[in-house]
């Protein structure tokens, strides 16, 4: 059973969400000012970002479920569906992931599509970024194929 005081904080936290969504101009010059006066004193700017590094730390994984959720609709229990389906490697070179960001392996990308949204699969970081620089144009990734092998590669 939760305790009133988390009861509280979620009602709090939707009070100030539902408060930011109908004054949104209001919220953001109430945000400035709170973090001029922050800017503006050192310490409490180091207690900031000290503070933001080790919540990120801790809530790395729902940070993480979060973003692909609001950028790409997918729940963290799809991801994980299409992960293990794939057997934990990327869906064009069959490998894991060998990309990293602060010291630790980066997830597979979500690779969509840019006119529908749909997704496609999920791609290790070189992949996604191989594809996407070939702007996602079957005909050009069979230019490149056509390029390497006349080259013997």
């Amino acid at each position: 059973m939760e305790d009133k005081a988390h009861i509280r904080r979620i009602k709090g936290r939707e009070r100030a969400a539902r408060y930011r969504s109908e004054n949104p101009e209001k919220a953001k010059e109430i945000q400035k000012r709170s973090y001029g006066r922050i800017k503006n004193d050192p310490e409490r700017l180091e207690k900031l970002r000290l503070w933001q590094k080790q919540y990120r730390e801790k809530n790395r994984k729902a940070l993480s479920d979060g973003e692909r959720k609001r950028r790409f609709g997918i729940t963290p229990e799809e991801y994980e569906k299409r992960f293990q389906s794939q057997s934990g490697t990327c869906a064009i070179c069959k490998q894991p992931e060998t990309a990293t960001r602060l010291g630790k392996v980066k997830a597979l990308s979500v690779d969509h599509c840019h006119k529908t949204g749909a997704i496609r699969g999920l791609l290790c970081s070189d992949c996604n970024t191989g594809i996407g620089k070939l702007k996602d144009d079957p005909k050009v990734l069979r230019s490149a194929i056509q390029y390497l092998e006349k080259l013997g590669v």
